[in-house]
């Protein structure tokens, strides 16, 4: 989603964009960015990899590096989407949930929460769990060999992030790949929404028997955020 936006950004604006992106990730991720003009450089899906092709790529280009989630500029884009929700609600929100893999959206949507009476919670796979952890910990998690459905929330949380959720956020639900895939097919099936199994998170963790538990009265907010399904493969489900 981010290589997407920057890609579109870069066109719109006549200049040039460089995107370093995992051997593995989703072909419609990787269409989405090429149909914007962006050149990609594939790399191992690993955080080494990835920096040294992105220090090979600038040092050829001479391009800037935009982070995915690790900015404070990102994480306050990221955090709109709260504000565009409470704008857009009925009704003043109770809780707020998002997914969290780097956490740019969840830092942002916990800091464009300030000054609200909003709740916010995060939601994360059993496979990728480094934050919740980290918050159990006390302490950042730096490497997480993560093996989860949801490709999009495999990456441990960033430097910057990490202090702001564990000062704003009151808590992270941990949800199995059964209980996201299950989420997923009913967001397609109920609510007629094509979501990719990270976007399907935030909406699995409310379901749960842990979220029911918090009680929250009025109404949940919940951030859907990754629709790159790659159609020419069967479903999680089938």
């Amino acid at each position: 989603n981010h290589a997407g936006a920057l890609a579109l950004a870069a066109r719109e604006r006549g200049i040039g964009c460089f995107v370093v992106m995992p051997l593995n990730s989703a072909q419609p991720k990787i269409e989405a960015v090429r149909s914007y003009g962006a050149e990609i450089t594939f790399c191992e899906p690993n955080a080494p990899a990835r920096e040294s092709t992105l220090k090979m790529l600038q040092e050829r280009t001479g391009a800037t590096f935009i982070p995915p989630y690790d900015a404070v500029n990102t994480i306050l884009g990221q955090g709109t989407a709260l504000l565009e929700l409470i704008e857009q609600a009925p009704e003043p929100l109770a809780a707020v949930i998002a997914p969290v893999g780097g956490g740019g959206l969840l830092a942002g949507t916990a800091i464009a929460a300030d000054g609200t009476n909003v709740r916010v919670f995060g939601a994360e796979p059993a496979g990728a769990a480094d934050c919740a952890q980290g918050l159990a910990d006390g302490r950042r998690i730096e490497h997480v060999n993560a093996e989860t459905v949801a490709d999009g929330l495999r990456t441990p949380v960033g430097k910057l992030n990490f202090p702001i959720i564990q000062e704003r956020v009151e808590g992270v639900i941990v949800v199995s790949d059964e209980e996201i895939v299950q989420a997923m097919k009913l967001m397609w099936e109920r609510l007629k929404l094509v979501v990719e199994p990270s976007g399907a998170a935030a909406f699995a963790a409310i379901r749960s028997k842990a979220f029911q538990e918090l009680d929250i009265k009025g109404p949940v907010g919940v951030i859907v955020s990754g629709g790159n399904v790659d159609l020419s493969k069967p479903l999680p489900w089938i």
